[in-house]
């Protein structure tokens, strides 16, 4: 692979590049598969990525393209590949745009002294100290545990270095009732150690494969009017996603966004922050793909839009005076309420969980819901809900619980009224 200094000689060389973007990924991973409880591979694995955006600007446009440096490029290859970008970016040409300044460069180089074999190997332990059930199991697992250095220069002298981890495992977890064997699916994510919330995850996920073998439809039981429906994980992100991106820079530039500054969202007094980075979220980051340093922005307070948040393309589009960058997770603060000792249907697991950002629409058909009927819960499976977002969301209720995902943290659940269950 060509050294940084050469990519960065070959850049400077070629006269009709304007400005250069150069991200450079380096990731070292462990990665573990699994069929049952056995380990059927294990290996290391040492990745480069080198990207290259190129740019070719005037006062009025700016073209950009994008080519991956390889293992078989040289000084030569390289030249003719950013030859070939200048001509593609002069084709494709949007109004004028700058790159980011150079302001404050991120030095993070502390390496990472993380064994990553040993880790591996807890995360294996941490995953097999759930399968401890007669008619449940896990029936192939996927770890990867990688540790990352990413290196971010661009033709105005930003130079950041960023050094991150991050755990991941995939799972089927399998039950049989003696008739008929159900699967489910779990992922988990998350840029700490945290051995004891893996367990926890997996043990959840073993439970909720046994609901589902026993799982009823709503032939066999008759849901009240007016239930309480509890959506959380996927959904949840699903959600919290198509507010965030609703009040990006690029949505208001599009006039595509559904809410300003000033809008009520939901008459609950929630928060909604946008953060680079939170213990436990896997998509965390210091920095966007623009090399804009990141700081949290609360778009939403007590309910009301106060702020917005986006990229420089379009945070200079829409002339904000202080570009945020993309930020990569979401925090949720609100009031949680009480919901256990009345009716109220747990959705778990959506087949396919959707929303349609600009007619609203959210929902889809469930794969695994709990029924909690005041006195016991029951699992059913088999129907579909169906909402408008915008309008659901001015009476949402969260829980008192406390959950999180790659991109979020917060409230455990989102509580909704009103929702359509077929």
């Amino acid at each position: 692979m060509m050294k940084r200094s050469e990519i960065l000689a070959c850049l400077k060389a070629n006269k009709n590049i304007s400005a250069y973007e150069l991200n450079i990924l380096d990731k070292d991973s462990r990665e573990l598969f699994y069929v049952l409880d056995h380990l059927e591979i294990n290996r290391a694995v040492k990745v480069k990525t080198v990207s290259v955006k190129v740019y070719v600007s005037d006062q009025r446009s700016t073209g950009v393209s994008t080519l991956v440096v390889t293992a078989a490029d040289d000084q030569k290859s390289l030249a003719s590949k950013l030859s070939k970008a200048v001509t593609r970016a002069k084709a494709a040409k949007n109004p004028y745009y700058p790159l980011a300044e150079k302001k404050e460069n991120l030095k993070d180089t502390g390496a990472d002294k993380k064994d990553l074999n040993k880790v591996a190997s807890r995360v294996a332990k941490a995953v097999f100290k759930a399968d401890v059930y007669k008619n449940g199991w896990i029936n192939s697992t996927e770890i990867f545990v990688s540790r990352f250095k990413e290196e971010f220069i661009n033709s105005n002298g930003v130079d950041h270095v960023s050094n991150s981890f991050k755990i991941e495992v995939e799972c089927i977890p399998t039950w049989s009732n003696k008739k008929e064997e159900f699967e489910l699916y779990k992922f988990f994510e998350s840029n700490k150690e945290d051995y004891k919330k893996i367990t926890e995850e997996i043990d959840e996920i073993l439970n909720l494969a046994k609901a589902r073998s026993a799982a009823k439809t709503l032939k066999d039981v008759k849901l009240p009017e007016d239930l309480k429906v509890l959506v959380k994980n996927d959904m949840l992100e699903n959600i919290v996603r198509c507010f965030a991106s609703d009040l990006n820079y690029r949505s208001a530039f599009m006039h595509d966004n559904h809410y300003s500054k000033g809008d009520k969202v939901s008459e609950t007094l929630f928060d909604l922050t946008m953060r680079p980075s939170i213990a436990g979220c896997g998509a965390s980051r210091r920095f966007d793909s623009h090399g804009t340093l990141l700081s949290p922005v609360k778009l939403i307070s007590k309910g009301v839009v106060k702020n917005t948040y986006g990229d420089i393309q379009f945070g200079y589009y829409n002339k904000e005076e202080k570009i945020s960058g993309n930020l990569p997770v979401a925090q949720i603060k609100a009031e949680g309420v009480e919901y256990k000792k009345k009716p109220h249907l747990i959705i778990e697991n959506f087949s396919s969980p959707q929303l349609e950002s600009d007619s609203g629409y959210w929902g889809g058909e469930v794969r695994l819901a709990r029924y909690f009927d005041g006195k016991k819960y029951i699992p059913l499976t088999g129907f579909s809900i169906a909402g408008n977002i915008y309008e659901d969301i001015r009476n949402v209720k969260f829980s008192k619980e406390e959950g999180q995902t790659s991109r979020y943290k917060g409230p455990k659940y989102m509580i909704f009224e009103g929702i359509k269950i077929s």
